[in-house]
């Protein structure tokens, strides 16, 4: 460690020193003036650019008032009078949404053309450089061959590696060799013979110990691991289309067992329907789980979107075909395919596919997809949702086509969530938001042909069901974040995932939990999410008794500026019953609830009736605005306190 300097007495400023000053103050007072008036200058024009950015919002703002009062129905949001500053930025608000969607299809539909000197470019140096050579090398004005050409630049340079045979295990074999500690625990937690607390299998591979080469003893907390109770809610049945694209998020979800934002697989849910007339199959596909522009272990990334794009056939299509020969489909069998985002496009090009290989695709299912430019077969009749002011339909900068006649039909319906001021656009992206409107769809359908298609759909989500979860993994390669860049923002107010998951554990009752981020669809659309395994579930079922995890995941949502919150709850005692709500706000500052109850095969029907006196039908509750307002405004007191 180098010594401290001895202290020195102060013997007055040299002739040296005094000339210096000197010179600096001649110097220095010319340039300070010089720069000073820059800075005005600067600040002058930075005010005019303000002003004048603050006029065109003004004017923007009443603009858009005046549109919207001669709609008969505002949306996405009613707008006041845009007199004050609030009222401006609602506005704006609402024009932002709408005009958002519309730009990025009208840049879709340019890309092409927009894009394709580049890509002609690009072609001239690969035939000098043949790394830099892909096909097409004229045809790129359009936006399939321009992604083609960009798929095509992507296999040269070491990207998009995608198109091989997946290897596609049971999801329960999947878990036993990858996390082995979670598969036993959710052993243990389907099992009631196994008793109330749970203990390790002797001889449980370890697979920390195996990686660090130590001799390590037992876990000290083995229902601390991450993922045992996101990975014990899977359900045993699907019964509505809101139930389908609840089951979405879940699956969307398990393709990340660890819960470490690194998906390792992808996830194919097969669910066989057994009744009187014969057998038939729901197949449904797991949405982008991974926005990194490498292809990683989970298939279902960045890359099989590029690919479609391209009108390629990826690695998790060719998993999704090989997961239906694997399950035993038959010829003649009725397949129903289903997915969100990513997963329709996916369900769409097995609709294809499968006819090829002999299967009876009859129906096709899909939520916030681009079908405008993969074809669907003439014999599958085709059910697409889409939220109007949802962008992702619109990226390939073609509507979905509109069937009613010279085959099965293919029918869209546009639906208006209900949107608060200053949501996120990536909210109306998202698998729960497309339940709602599932089963509005399902309460009151639009239109006679639409009430027809969801007759044909009802025998799919009857009879004794069976689910079947399988794992797609891309061999040899690792698994990627499900973001290529993190951006921490750090706030004074509020609690952290890990301090609210270590809270509610201390809670009497509570078993495991996990709190997590749930990115389905968009990059930028996060749900939080609480899973709890608990040994009762009548304490959690008053409303007073899970605010408080209301109040912590909240303090999540504005740290990280989610879109909503999800509680799901089940409980040793009552096997076969999942309790689930998922929160978010209004326009007003109310939050709005959707409760589901999710009663599958093993679960006893006087547990039921008395748990769920009313019934166990999907309910809507509406609470005021402060309704989980935090008990102690902690930065208040700390204010206080200073």
């Amino acid at each position: 460690m180098p010594s401290q300097p001895s202290p020195q007495l102060w013997r007055g400023r040299t002739a040296g020193g005094l000339l210096a000053l000197v010179l600096g103050l001649v110097v220095g007072i010319p340039v300070a003036l010089a720069l000073g008036l820059v800075l005005l200058v600067l600040g002058a024009v930075a005010g005019a650019v303000a002003l004048i950015g603050w006029l065109i919002g003004v004017a923007a703002a009443w603009v858009w008032f005046w549109i919207q009062r001669s709609r008969s129905v505002p949306y996405p949001f009613g707008t006041p009078e845009p007199v004050s500053r609030r009222a401006r930025r609602i506005a704006l608000s609402g024009l932002y949404l709408s005009l958002a969607p519309r730009a990025i299809g009208g840049i879709a539909r340019l890309a092409g053309w927009l894009l394709a000197p580049l890509a002609l470019l690009v072609s001239l140096v690969g035939v000098v450089l043949p790394r830099w050579r892909a096909r097409p090398y004229l045809a790129v004005f359009t936006l399939p061959a321009l992604l083609r050409k960009v798929v095509g630049l992507g296999h040269r340079r070491g990207l998009l590696r995608d198109g091989q045979d997946a290897v596609i295990v049971p999801y329960d074999d999947f878990l036993a060799r990858a996390f082995p500690l979670i598969k036993d625990v959710l052993d243990w937690w389907d099992d009631p013979a196994r008793g109330d607390d749970y203990t390790p299998t002797p001889g449980l591979p370890d697979v920390p110990a195996g990686l660090l080469g130590l001799p390590l003893g037992p876990s000290p907390d083995p229902l601390g691991q991450p993922g045992i109770a996101a990975g014990a809610m899977r359900r045993r049945t699907i019964r509505t289309l809101r139930e389908l694209l609840l089951s979405q998020r879940e699956i969307d979800d398990l393709c990340d067992p660890d819960l470490d934002d690194r998906p390792d697989t992808a996830l194919v849910r097969l669910v066989q329907v057994d009744a009187p007339d014969g057998r038939r199959w729901i197949a449904q596909f797991a949405s982008t789980r991974t926005w990194h522009p490498r292809a990683g272990a989970a298939p279902n990334d960045l890359t099989a979107d590029l690919v479609i794009g391209g009108d390629e056939r990826p690695t998790v299509t060719r998993a999704a075909i090989e997961a239906l020969r694997r399950a035993g489909v038959r010829s003649g069998e009725p397949v129903c395919l289903a997915g969100f985002s990513l997963g329709g496009m996916i369900a769409a090009q097995v609709a294809t596919a499968a006819v090829d290989e002999g299967y009876t695709v009859s129906h096709l299912l899909v939520a916030g997809s681009p079908l405008g430019r993969i074809p669907v077969p003439d014999s599958t009749a085709v059910l697409a949702l889409e939220h109007v002011l949802d962008p992702v339909p619109r990226v390939e900068g073609r509507e979905n086509p509109l069937r009613t006649e010279g085959g099965r039909p293919f029918l869209t319906v546009k639906a208006r969530p209900p949107l608060a001021v200053g949501f996120k656009i990536g909210a109306l992206h998202a698998s729960t938001a497309y339940a709602d409107t599932a089963a509005a769809v399902e309460e009151s359908p639009p239109d006679v042909r639409v009430a027809t298609l969801l007759a044909e759909l009802a025998p799919f989500l009857r009879g004794a069901q069976r689910i079947h979860d399988r794992s797609a993994v891309r061999p040899g390669l690792p698994p990627r974040p499900s973001v290529p860049l993190y951006l921490h923002s750090t706030v004074q107010e509020g609690i952290t995932r890990g301090t609210l998951r270590q809270t509610v554990r201390r809670l009497p009752g509570v078993i495991a939990v996990d709190v997590y981020q749930s990115r389905s669809g968009f990059a930028t659309t996060i749900l939080w999410n609480a899973d709890i395994l608990v040994r009762v579930l009548d304490p959690w079922l008053v409303a007073a008794g899970r605010t408080a995890v209301y109040r912590g995941l909240l303090s999540l949502l504005a740290r990280r500026r989610a879109v909503g919150i999800h509680l799901r709850l089940q409980a040793r005692e009552t096997p076969g019953i999942t309790w689930e709500a998922t929160l978010q706000r209004l326009s007003d500052g109310r939050w709005r609830e959707a409760v589901d109850i999710t009663v599958d095969d093993r679960a006893d029907p006087s547990d039921v009736a008395r748990l769920f006196p009313g019934g166990t039908a999907p309910v809507v509750v509406i609470h005021p605005p402060d309704a989980f307002a935090p008990v102690l405004d902690v930065a208040f007191q700390r204010a206080s306190s200073d």
